[in-house]
């Protein structure tokens, strides 16, 4: 057959217009939000490259005006409910501000170092706060436990309290372990329980219960074998690993997406989809720019596919233009 030059060209510009192209166990969905990023100074355009995460939160009202990812307000507990109901810079405002599309509930509120509520006053501050903003077309997630088996049981008390009186959307929660399988089984537990969707809105690769930390190895494969999970499951909304903040306060530094200078980590561009997991092929104790063990971005299967995409495509070529 005959090949003309436009021809070539189109192929060219086919082979050659995904130099980047990975292999990366999670489908390429926009589930991925951020936990933080809320500081003026934080470059959120470093997570938005891939098109994974299209959403964040902060803990509260505070947001930031050059992104264009979803901005998702939270009443964190008791001592916001001022700030929630200020008639200039509340709730109100952000919303006709921001536009987001769902609120978030109280945080871990069974536990004393967090908000800190009996499932009674879960709900009085629900049915006051929250509830009415069912009425502007907000979807509302609940207050969001951490995975200490006193959350599920107080979600359960919560609901009891509110006496029909409180639409929830969805189901928030939190999970800190080092286990991928008993995450699975978590996430399962709670969305057969209570028949709602689920958001994940804090999980890391974190031990609370004195055993020894995760590995920079292993977060990137609790990290992968998690996401991968959540994204694979209708039932899953929304998810936002723990999380892109210069101090992790307490958690495991492995974890951080985000240096302390403000810049994407490995695990943030694994995370975002734009490298693939730490592997076995990753010389051992290799580091990258931001000092953590590096991806296996320059060798193995990732070196492989992109010496194809760059000039696998020369020789294609020539023999089509030859025929």
């Amino acid at each position: 057959m005959t090949v003309t030059i436009p021809l070539l060209l189109f192929l060219a510009q086919t082979i050659l217009a995904h130099p980047t192209a990975r292999t990366i166990a999670v489908t390429n969905s926009s589930k991925a939000g951020l936990a933080g990023g809320g500081d003026a100074d934080t470059d959120m355009t470093q997570f938005t490259t891939t098109g994974k995460v299209s959403w964040y939160y902060t803990w509260g009202l505070g947001s930031v005006d050059d992104t264009d990812l979803e901005f998702v307000p939270m009443l964190w507990g008791e001592q916001d409910v001022s700030g929630w109901t200020d008639a200039s810079n509340g709730i109100n405002a952000t919303i006709a501000q921001r536009k987001p599309t769902a609120v978030l509930g109280m945080n871990e509120p069974q536990e004393t170092g967090q908000s800190n509520l009996t499932p009674q006053q879960g709900a009085d501050m629900w049915t006051s706060y929250i509830e009415p903003l069912k009425a502007q077309g907000l979807r509302l997630g609940s207050p969001a436990p951490s995975s200490a088996p006193s959350g599920k049981t107080w979600i359960q008390d919560f609901l009891t309290a509110c006496n029909g009186a409180c639409t929830v959307d969805f189901i928030a929660l939190h999970y800190y372990d080092v286990n991928a399988t008993a995450f699975a089984e978590y996430l399962t537990d709670f969305h057969n329980t209570f028949q709602r969707p689920i958001w994940v809105t804090e999980w890391a690769c974190q031990n609370f219960n004195g055993g020894p930390q995760c590995t920079a190895p292993e977060v990137a494969e609790f990290l992968n074998q998690t996401q991968a999970f959540m994204d694979a499951q209708d039932w899953v909304e929304r998810y936002a690993w723990f999380s892109v903040l210069r101090d992790l306060q307490g958690v495991n530094t492995l974890d951080a997406m985000l240096t302390s200078s403000g810049q994407i980590t490995d695990l943030g561009k694994q995370y975002i989809g734009a490298e693939a997991p730490m592997t076995s092929g990753a010389p051992a104790g290799a580091t990258g720019t931001d000092g953590l063990p590096a991806l296996p971005t320059s060798g193995g299967i990732m070196r492989r596919v992109r010496w194809w995409t760059s000039w696998g495509a020369i020789p294609i070529l020539l023999v089509a233009y030859l025929l």
